[in-house]
């Protein structure tokens, strides 16, 4: 949690459309944010230290065992390079036998290759080393042509596993008094620099990264002239106040005055401010 914890944040979205004008974003630890170590200091063995991994043991428990300090187990993982501690830290020798198992479908004994022993002269000079990988069918001649016998022998699936679990006990490890400056540099590598997409709360969202995806589908109305979307139809229309005003005469008729007022410019041009009256006249008669 330490290691996560000096991440920056940043914001994830996590829908396509805004809900009650809501951003569709959750603010997340940029786990894509990682500092390596360059090759000429992994290297320099005046800062690091040569060691062996245990039987079943984690990285929290090798960081608290050098550095006192449990939650430093992400400064071992980042040294050595470690990226999945899955696949790349070694297992116990319970869960190696059981990953053997699983690989080769229970064909633990099996042979996987076969490796050569060491062969020298009489002088003692070696003219075949030990372990390299080849065939069942390897063979190696004296100069007089005959065999020379037992120059290979065989790997089990389980051995070859075993032999890779092994190597990948073997680590560097910062040593102890460099730990507090190397944390408080990796803190300032990790931050964000300054650039438009990082906001005053340090968080950053990269603009346009995903563009918003709109409804396009809208309410029709049903008119004379076909049903068309709304936006549609109402920029069609004229932008109008309409002030009705109805008034009742001496022998009963009732007079209805509508005051039309242009407020906008629709679509067809329709000029700002102008307008138009018409009356109607009803009544009944005795």
């Amino acid at each position: 949690m330490a290691y996560f914890r000096s991440l920056p944040n940043v914001k994830v979205r996590i829908k396509s459309t805004r809900n009650n004008n809501v951003e569709p974003y959750v603010v997340a630890k940029n786990i894509f944010r990682r500092i390596k170590l360059v090759d000429e200091i992994q290297g320099n063995v005046l800062g690091f230290e040569q060691y062996t991994i245990g039987n079943d043991v984690k990285p929290y428990q090798v960081a608290n065992n050098v550095y006192g300090n449990s939650q430093y187990d992400w400064i071992i993982m980042l040294c050595n390079n470690i990226t999945n501690c899955y696949k790349e830290w070694p297992m116990s020798e319970h869960e190696l036998y059981t990953y053997v198992q699983k690989k080769y479908n229970g064909d633990v004994t099996m042979v996987h290759h076969y490796e050569t022993n060491e062969v020298k002269t009489d002088k003692g000079e070696t003219i075949l080393e030990k372990g390299i990988q080849v065939n069942g069918e390897f063979r190696y001649y004296n100069s007089d042509g005959t065999i020379v016998p037992n120059v290979t022998y065989p790997v089990s699936n389980f051995e070859y596993e075993r032999t890779e679990n092994d190597k990948k006990a073997n680590i560097w490890l910062l040593r102890k008094g460099y730990v507090a400056d190397f944390v408080s540099e990796y803190r300032n590598l990790v931050k964000y620099a300054p650039n438009d997409e990082v906001g005053d709360d340090d968080v950053k969202m990269t603009w346009k990264a995903v563009e918003e995806v709109f409804n396009t589908k809208k309410d029709t109305y049903t008119t004379r002239y076909g049903a068309v979307p709304t936006i549609q139809f109402a920029s069609s229309q004229e932008l109008v106040n309409r002030t009705v005003t109805v008034e009742t005469t001496e022998s009963g008729a009732q007079v209805r005055t509508v005051d039309t007022t242009n407020t906008g410019t629709n679509s067809s041009g329709v000029t700002v401010g102008t307008t138009d009256s018409s009356s109607t006249q009803s009544g009944s008669q005795y």
